[in-house]
């Protein structure tokens, strides 16, 4: 008969390591499915920014702090915005990667019309 072998305690089995870039996907991911966000970064703006929106992160052990920059749709309240990003952010990051969030700072970096501006004929 084999014998079954028992696993060490959980704390003793190794650890989980969530590095900053992972956490940043999924900080920028969440910041674009928030209404009124828009990926406002085209063309020449896009090769000098990069493209929005973007995060930054800091992972220590099972917490992080996260700066994230968004572009918004004219016109919208920015706080209620940045509030939305905010919560949202820090809920995807929390559920996707088990790491508590201890802060998210958001950066309004751009703003766009809701509509294209109509073509010009003089």
């Amino acid at each position: 008969m084999a014998e079954v072998e028992t696993l060490p305690a959980p704390e003793e089995r190794g650890r989980t390591v969530i590095a900053d870039r992972v956490v940043e996907r999924i900080a920028s991911a969440a910041a674009a499915e928030v209404e009124s966000t828009v990926d406002s970064r085209g063309g020449f703006g896009r090769l000098v920014r990069g493209k929005l929106p973007s995060a930054e992160a800091v992972v220590a052990g099972s917490t992080s702090r996260i700066a994230v920059e968004v572009g918004a749709i004219w016109p919208t309240s920015l706080p209620v915005l940045a509030a939305r990003v905010r919560d949202h952010v820090g809920e995807r990051v929390h559920t996707l990667a088990g790491v508590e969030v201890t802060a998210v700072d958001v950066t309004v970096a751009d703003v766009v019309h809701s509509t294209a501006p109509s073509r010009r004929v003089l």
